[in-house]
């Protein structure tokens, strides 16, 4: 279902698609599909995607540009490597810097 909602998206031929948590309930395997149909897509039609998701360990990966977000505000923005080891991310995110 989600796919077939991202390509009634695709039918309007936008530049940039903001997406809300696409992860949310989907299984491991496929939202690794997920991810790698949306830099199929990137790549081949030059569609931006805005992505909001919680679960970092899969959207990571996939992602050139990473903001996070603790109670509103931004905390850190970089790559995912430079925001993933970011000891602000970890405290807000794992509860520990270490």
């Amino acid at each position: 279902m989600k796919l077939l909602e991202l390509g009634r998206i695709l039918m309007s031929e936008p530049r940039v698609v903001l997406l809300d948590e696409p992860l949310a309930g989907v299984n491991p395997a496929l939202a690794r599909e997920i991810m790698k149909r949306l830099r199929e897509i990137r790549d081949e039609l030059g569609v931006t995607f805005l992505i909001v998701e919680h679960r970092l360990d899969l959207a990571s990966s996939y992602a050139d540009y990473v903001y996070a977000m603790h109670r509103g505000s931004v905390i850190s923005r970089g790559t995912p490597d430079v925001v993933l080891k970011d000891p602000l991310v970890l405290e807000a995110y794992i509860g520990s810097s270490r």
